[in-house]
């Protein structure tokens, strides 16, 4: 005799528990996958900044100095006092130090292009701090090789946590602070005219607005703004590499979320700090990140360290002073920064 025997299949409600089961599963593991990716990418993001901190550093040792905030102004005292100008090469650190990001070819066909003025003022290279001025307009924006070799997407120069080529209305291109006339300015190239352009979230730190002569601002001078020359020896012997801010992140934008700038790599050498960190909206003039609860920070010594947003943005409160005192290398400040240092 031949028999049969029946498989018997999962009911509707059972096929529905199951689905349930796994739901509530993968709901529990995501959460848990989000924060090992996040993570993992604010990692990346601490490395990316050692990376540019021991470039500075090595660029130091080249040159008895740290690299420059920018290559910008001369007289450096009378920018605005004289009128603001465009009319200078408007280099970032970050162009500087290129060859010790193992960017030496890059850096190479940079220095091997001057601007128009510069080459009119006798110099061969477009890192020739020397340059004082000349005839036309030496902004790098305004040269075609400058301009196609600034497109180049520097990985390391981004954080992994954010994505600065979402920006829908143009690209920071240069950034300038100024302490005598307590000014941050900064030129932007309008998308899509801009969309090709290389971006960053790093820049390094002109202090509280950088330097000039309103003493109080100007105490909390950077160790990178318009063609500074800070060694690591007169910082250590002020208020300590390790307590001084060298790179930090900056988004660019007006708003979290919201990507409409962001920043050139060839330009935007520097960020104030005197508007703090935010814990809502983020300006193009502060420090921010995409990270959960802090700012990155590469400190003079090399260092990595992520410092609370969201406390220091209230002007003149004890958080703003600490942190004014973290960003100027000169201060002399005494403040404990512990309730800000993550």
């Amino acid at each position: 005799m031949v028999r049969f025997l029946k498989r018997r299949g999962f009911t509707l409600i059972e096929l529905l528990v199951v689905i349930a089961i796994i739901a509530v599963l993968i709901g529990l593991l995501l959460p848990a996958v989000q924060k090992v990716r996040e993570a993992a990418n604010r990692m990346s993001c601490q490395n990316n900044l050692k990376q540019i901190a021991l470039a500075s550093h090595n660029y130091h040792d080249s040159y008895q100095t740290l690299p420059p905030g920018a290559f910008q102004n001369f007289p450096i005292a009378s920018a605005f006092a004289g009128g603001f100008s465009w009319n200078w090469p408007h280099v970032g650190s970050l162009a500087f130090i290129l060859p010790y990001v193992e960017q030496d070819n890059l850096y190479k066909l940079l220095a091997a292009n001057p601007t128009a003025a510069q080459k009119a003022a006798g110099k061969t290279s477009l890192f020739d701090l020397s340059f004082t001025g000349g005839a036309g307009n030496p902004s790098w924006w305004n040269e075609a090789p400058l301009w196609t070799l600034a497109q180049t997407k520097i990985k390391n120069f981004i954080c992994p946590s954010d994505d600065p080529y979402l920006s829908t209305t143009g690209v920071f291109i240069t950034m300038y602070c100024d302490a005598t006339t307590l000014t941050l300015t900064g030129g932007y190239y309008p998308a899509p005219s801009s969309d090709p352009l290389g971006r960053t979230n790093y820049t390094g730190c002109a202090g509280s607005i950088g330097g000039g002569s309103n003493t109080f601002y100007a105490q909390y001078v950077g160790l990178l703004t318009n063609r500074s020359k800070v060694t690591l020896g007169q910082s250590s012997a002020r208020d300590g590499t390790a307590n001084t801010i060298l790179f930090g992140e900056s988004l660019g934008g007006s708003s979290q979320g919201i990507r409409d700038f962001s920043f050139s790599w060839m330009g935007c050498g520097y960020q104030a700090s005197a508007w703090g960190l935010p814990s809502g909206n983020a300006g193009w003039y502060q420090f921010s990140s995409k990270h959960t609860g802090i700012v990155q920070f590469a400190f003079g010594d090399g260092a990595v360290r992520g410092v609370k947003y969201g406390q220091t943005s209230t002007f003149f409160s004890n958080d703003w002073y600490a942190f004014a005192e973290m960003t100027g290398w000169q201060d002399g400040g005494n403040r404990d920064p512990s309730t800000l240092i993550n």
